[in-house]
């Protein structure tokens, strides 16, 4: 019994209540043992400082600790304040610990946890504690310096085969939707309805604008105005905005995703807003006239009516990608509803971890491993790839994907030689033919006829609107080859298609302006492998009947 109060009258008195805006806007008490750092479910929403109010530290400690966790969940992501604290946590349960003991454990941590204890100790030193500035300059100088890979099969650069495939699955499923369809309310609440149209559009805007999920997830409709227009915002020159180019085009401002000293996400701007193409232009505006739909149907359900013009200016600082509670929110008023929409909120925006899943379901064919993921560190990664390759400077290709210029400039020392070789060396491999076999078929009655030149069918479309809808530059049947909607026949004479197109080759080879640059002739190149394949798979599995019938 008399040990008990003892533990009791040790156990520390929490700290006095304080406030803290966090990055996201929300307000964060930091006496809580948990801090709510997102209005989402995004990475690192939770951060759980239980740990150090229970603890039997000393209180300076403790203060200094819960300073640098409070110094990250205003200048820093959510996701990386929670991980700084999660590689710390081990280390620093008893209170921060002495610079022999920091030594005495470093060869023995991981590469994580020795960035999370070098975060924490720099953060330290910055804010005026010049005892631990020993502590700093120990552990920034003993870090692992690995260089992640770019050509990595599993997680650096997509081969041509896989960026092709992945292109042609995210149009494929866009061009499926049904954009004319009529929709209730209960439609904008469904995960598996809204939720997945929505999840298209932001793979397509990923895979097109070349930006980390948390740059698709924070996006409002005053993002996206037409070509021509201004944002009219501080952090981007009028001069540096798209100009009227001739067609129905819209730019879009993105927002740094790193950005140090700020205190909300959206306060940073790049200064070049991004240029989208006629076709991303339509999609991003017919994916608004629904979203404006659902919005509307939840401005009558609350008995609110509003004309289009209204609803337009009233979408400005609504979430581009709005999560499916939105269409449940209930208010009293008009008013009420604007409050929770500024400039700077993150109300109801998906969560970045909502972007990035998205894009990591989508199937994709490889020719080198049996599991290909596209993420969107993956396409980063193979766009600057192939910029380098075409001989883009470094700061244009930083332009191009939002990266930093000595980021970029990384890429451009990359051997590609070395690259091209391992892409032809695998692109016929065991795996590939298997998974091309199951797309060899008789062409049912309803599939949509593919004829080569002399009008002889080669294949069938499984859709026949995804495929009416195609816009590969090859035209058919030559572009057809590779698609996952395209079903090859078996006895069709593919090499009639092979003979057209190496015919087509040498003439394009002869007619380069310069020989040493064969970058235009590649995606003909690719056509040209996967017909050589379809061609040999229909040989061995032919052959393999023919035996099975004698």
């Amino acid at each position: 019994m008399i040990r008990e109060k003892k533990r009791k009258a040790l156990k520390p008195e929490k700290k006095e209540i304080s406030l803290v805006t966090v990055k996201s806007g929300l307000t964060v008490n930091t006496s809580d043992d948990v801090w709510v750092l997102l209005p989402n479910n995004g990475k690192g929403r939770l951060l759980c400082v239980d740990w150090v109010h229970s603890s039997n530290m000393s209180d300076n400690d403790r203060e200094l600790i819960l300073d640098v966790f409070v110094h990250y969940i205003r200048t820093s992501a959510a996701s990386t304040a929670s991980g700084v604290a999660g590689k710390v946590k081990p280390f620093l349960i008893n209170g921060i610990p002495s610079l022999s003991r920091v030594k005495s454990i470093w060869s023995g941590l991981n590469a994580s946890n020795k960035k999370g204890l070098n975060q924490f100790f720099g953060t330290l030193s910055r804010q005026g504690n010049a005892q631990f500035s020993e502590y700093h300059k120990y552990t920034s100088a003993n870090l692992d310096k690995e260089k992640g890979n770019a050509l990595d099969p599993s997680s650096g650069a997509l081969s041509d085969i896989e960026f092709d495939s992945l292109a042609k699955q995210v149009n494929k499923n866009l061009q499926e939707f049904d954009w004319v369809a009529d929709r209730v309310l209960s439609y904008f609440q469904s995960p598996g309805l809204y939720g997945r149209l929505r999840n298209l559009v932001t793979n397509k805007l990923l895979l097109s604008v070349v930006r980390r999920p948390i740059q698709i997830a924070i996006m409002k409709w005053a993002d996206l105005i037409p070509s021509g227009a201004s944002f009219n915002d501080e952090g981007i020159r009028a001069a540096d905005e798209i100009g009227t180019v001739g067609g129905q085009t819209l730019q879009l401002r993105v927002f740094h995703a790193k950005s140090k000293g700020k205190q909300y996400s959206r306060e940073s701007p790049e200064r070049y807003p991004v240029h989208l193409s006629e076709y991303l232009s339509k999609t991003l505006t017919d994916y608004k006239g629904i979203v404006l739909e659902g919005l509307t149907l939840l401005m009558e359900s609350e008995g609110i009516e509003l004309d289009q013009s209204e609803m337009l200016n009233l979408m400005k600082d609504i979430p581009m990608f709005p999560d499916v509670s939105l269409f449940d929110l209930r208010f009293d008023s008009l008013d009420l509803f604007k409050g929770l929409f500024t400039p700077r909120s993150s109300a109801y925006h998906v969560s970045e971890t909502a972007v990035a899943h998205a894009m990591r379901v989508v199937q994709v064919t490889s020719d080198r491993t049996s599991d290909c993921m596209a993420t969107s560190n993956r396409i980063r990664h193979t766009v600057l790839t192939r910029g380098a390759q075409d001989g883009l400077p470094a700061v244009q290709l930083a332009k191009m994907t939002g990266v930093t210029v000595p980021a970029a400039r990384h890429y451009i020392d990359l051997d590609y030689i070395s690259r091209r070789e391992i892409d032809s060396k695998f692109i016929g491999n065991e795996f590939l033919k298997k998974i091309f076999s199951i797309d060899l078929t008789v062409v049912q009655g309803d599939d949509e006829i593919i004829v080569d030149s002399k009008f002889n069918p080669v294949g069938g479309a499984r859709n026949k609107r995804s495929c009416s809808t195609c816009s590969t530059l090859l035209g058919r049947p030559l572009g057809c080859y590779g698609c996952p909607n395209f079903r090859p026949i078996l006895e069709a004479d593919h090499r009639s298609v092979l003979a057209d197109a190496e015919d087509k080759l040498a003439v394009n080879r002869n007619s380069l302006v310069n020989p040493l640059y064969s970058r235009s002739t590649e995606k003909l190149e690719r056509q040209i492998a996967w017909v050589r394949l379809t061609i040999a798979v229909c040989d061995e599995y032919l052959a393999g009947q023919r035996a099975i019938d004698a």
